[in-house]
């Protein structure tokens, strides 16, 4: 796991700006293959201001089996550098900036995707990742750029998951991530986009924020099967560690025993004038079992604790409506 001769770089931008026709592309293409979950190139440049512009977006031309599953294979990337090169072939000043990704609540965090992430990060500074969650709460639309923090980067090159490790460097599943501000371009076409959608000529640009292209009905039950597959992951890897913690504190028992005996055997020895035993020859005799990597049981606890908040974010949309409905009732 460890990336050798590789060092992490603090990012220079802080900005992701994106044209209002890439994203309205990047969400049309992800909501109209619902339930199929797609991922793309991110093309454009950066400027002299610390932001990323993004002016293409272009989906790989297959659904991924899981987040993250297309971002490094062979025919993901061809396909990325083939049109790349078509684009500066035809006189487009941009490079590969990032990815975006569609996803369901927390499931974005799997191995695949965060392996992806790393690589790129360290070859390029500012590269990011787009989310688009597709289990929308309410009329909001959930799209966030991500990158992985510096934490999460220097732990990942080393290559040591143990608690004590992810101590030293501060890491937890809360900051796995950076999250970065999103500006975007050009809203009125946004707004025209809305007033054809809703038939109303009156929208204007301010109404970007209730932009939703990927309505869910069964976002809840979706939620819901998601956070059970997370938890389950989550509590076999927690099994084999609370396994090592008992493995560990049966040897520190017999070492504990083991040091008592030898200090009574040397103060017996010492009263007949003979030299004392080694103290240290434990080492030699007993064991201490490893203590198993910690870096999927992050993974699981960020995704479970995105997937709560969703969960409990949909349930107060819920209970609102319900106060509403029985206030008219009532009233009626």
């Amino acid at each position: 796991m460890a990336s050798k001769g590789k060092s992490y770089q603090a990012p220079t931008a802080t900005t992701i700006e994106i044209e209002a026709s890439v994203l309205l592309s990047l969400i049309r293409h992800t909501s109209e293959n619902y339930p199929a979950l797609y991922s793309g190139a991110l093309l454009g440049f950066e400027d002299d201001e610390g932001s990323v512009d993004v002016t293409h977006a272009y989906p790989f031309p297959y659904p991924d089996q899981y987040e993250g599953g297309s971002l490094r294979s062979k025919s993901g990337a061809q396909y990325q550098q083939d049109i790349l090169s078509s684009l500066r072939t035809l006189g487009y000043g941009i490079d590969f900036q990032g990815w975006f990704q569609s996803t369901v609540s927390g499931n974005f965090v799997t191995t695949q995707l965060v392996d992806a992430l790393v690589q790129q990060q360290l070859t390029n500074k500012n590269a990011f990742i787009l989310v688009h969650n597709m289990a929308s709460i309410g009329k909001e639309l959930d799209l966030k750029a991500l990158r992985l923090s510096e934490s999460f980067v220097n732990t990942y090159l080393s290559g040591k998951w143990r608690s004590k490790d992810l101590q030293s460097n501060r890491l937890s599943y809360l900051n796995i991530f950076d999250e970065i501000e999103v500006t975007i371009h050009n809203q009125q076409l946004v707004s025209l986009y809305l007033a054809g959608e809703s038939g109303d000529e009156s929208v204007n640009s301010s109404e970007f924020d209730i932009l939703n292209l990927s309505s869910n009905q069964n976002a809840t039950a979706q939620l819901l099967e998601s956070l059970y597959s997370q938890v389950d992951s989550y509590n076999y890897d927690q099994n084999n560690f609370n396994y090592y913690q008992r493995q560990l504190q049966k040897e520190n028992s017999k070492i504990t025993q083991w040091k008592q005996q030898r200090k009574v055997d040397n103060l017996e020895r010492a009263k007949r004038g003979e030299e004392e035993l080694d103290t240290q020859e434990w080492e030699t005799i007993f064991r201490l079992p490893g203590e198993p990597s910690r870096y999927n049981n992050m993974l699981h606890s960020h995704a479970i604790d995105v997937l709560a908040d969703d969960i409990l974010k949909k349930c107060d949309e819920e209970l609102t409506k319900s106060f509403a409905i029985e206030r008219k009732l009532v009233n009626e």
